[in-house]
């Protein structure tokens, strides 16, 4: 179990949410930042762990009503902010829907939901597989490896919601 503590600071007139949690042996910092409430801040972006089960067009859908889109991950960094985000919220580390998916183009034809470029990918050995032919969207797995798999097309999961300076969504699985 790595440690987790929280501290109150006070920086330029406003007080910020630090969450510290040790993990994979890295230390990595929640802030709160210019962030709504349960948002934190990574590169200029504000991230939400919604801990409601809904399936990924569904998650979509939600994080698009909060002015984002599922979580597009473009680096080794983000990545590691993502599974941080993920395992302070849920500690059974489940399944989270993340913004990929190839529902416009069959075939490992990737897109992020918010239209950014495929620039980085942390797929689980063996995926993506498509598995019966029906396996257009991403998740995160489960447990303390978290990577992608195409698997999740049924499943009701979490999310990650991010925002521009604003905020990025993630949504996650069981």
């Amino acid at each position: 179990m790595y440690p987790v503590f929280w501290t109150l600071l006070e920086q330029l007139g406003h007080i910020c949410l630090l969450l510290k949690s040790y993990l994979y042996g890295n230390l990595v910092e929640l802030l709160r930042g210019n962030c709504p409430m349960f948002w934190f801040s990574f590169n200029g972006r504000c991230y939400k762990y919604v801990a409601t089960r809904l399936t990924w067009a569904d998650a979509e859908l939600h994080c698009v009503s909060q002015g984002g889109n599922l979580v597009s991950i473009h680096s080794l960094e983000e990545e590691n902010f993502i599974k941080s985000l993920i395992k302070n919220f849920d500690h059974a580390q489940g399944f989270t829907w993340i913004g990929l998916s190839d529902i416009h183009k069959e075939g490992n034809t990737w897109f992020w939901s918010d239209g950014s470029v495929v620039d980085y990918s942390f797929w689980n050995a063996g995926e993506p597989n498509n598995s019966n032919g029906n396996e257009n969207c991403v998740c995160k797995g489960s447990g303390t490896k978290l990577r992608w798999n195409d698997g999740c097309v049924l499943n009701q999961v979490f999310f990650v919601l991010p925002k521009y300076s604003n905020v990025e969504c993630m949504h996650f699985l069981i």
